[in-house]
Formats: C-alpha cells, structure tokens, sequence
C-alpha cells in the first residue's frame, strides 16, 4: 500500500499548494475538474487494456485505494457530484468491484479489508 499512500499524498500536497497559490476560485475549480476527469481516464484506459487479463491482487489493492481517495479528496476541494460521478468513474468502480469480487472467491480473503464499498469508518481509518 505504500505506492498507493505516496501518490494520494503526492496529490493531497499539490492540491494544497494550488490553494495557497492561485486565488482565482473559478480556475482552481476548472483547474480541479481536468485534474479528476483526467485522472479517471488514465485509470480506465489502463483497465480497458486489460479487459482480458484478471488484476493481481497488488494492482486490485493499489487502484482500489487510489481510486477511492482520489475521489473522496476532489470532492472535498468541491469538484461536483456531476463530474466526480461520471461514467468513466462508473466503469472503474464497476471493474473494481468485480475483480474484488473474483479475488475475494479466489484468494480466500487476500484483499486485507480493502473494499470499493463505501464506508465513512474506512476512510477515516485510512488517513
């Protein structure tokens, strides 16, 4: 999980910096918008490449955590509901949470309560 926690802190930083430079509020969301919405395509552009090949359980454990904190981080800095739950978002979580589904079956329990459930508990444990 360490790569996994070094890329949510690397963004949670930059975000950070964003704000405590650009004081243009409409930019920063823009800015905030493309940064998500791109994020997810590169996301679901490397599960789309790998539509035929099952995750191993590090790659599930990593994107789940990833994914998770990604969108849970843009929505706090007030990216919308619209953006944050586009199709693309849908399609990762979908693959997701069958390849945790195939994991869980196969690798009786590897996954160590990594979850694409939501859980308000989990998160917070997390940070």
């Amino acid at each position: 999980m360490d790569l996994a926690d070094a890329y949510v802190t690397f963004v949670r930083h930059s975000q950070d910096v964003l704000r405590d430079k650009v004081n243009e509020e409409i930019y920063i969301e823009r800015l905030f918008d493309q940064w998500y919405t791109s994020s997810m395509n590169v996301v679901c552009t490397w599960l789309t490449d790998r539509m035929d090949l099952q995750l191993h359980i590090y790659q599930l454990k990593t994107l789940i955590r990833i994914v998770k904190k990604t969108y849970r981080d843009f929505r706090l800095q007030g990216v919308l509901d619209s953006t944050l739950n586009s199709k693309t978002y849908d399609t990762i979580r979908n693959r997701l949470t069958v390849e945790e589904a195939t994991a869980s079956v196969s690798e009786g329990g590897g996954l160590q309560g990594i979850t694409m459930k939501d859980s308000d508990e989990e998160d917070e444990e997390d940070d």
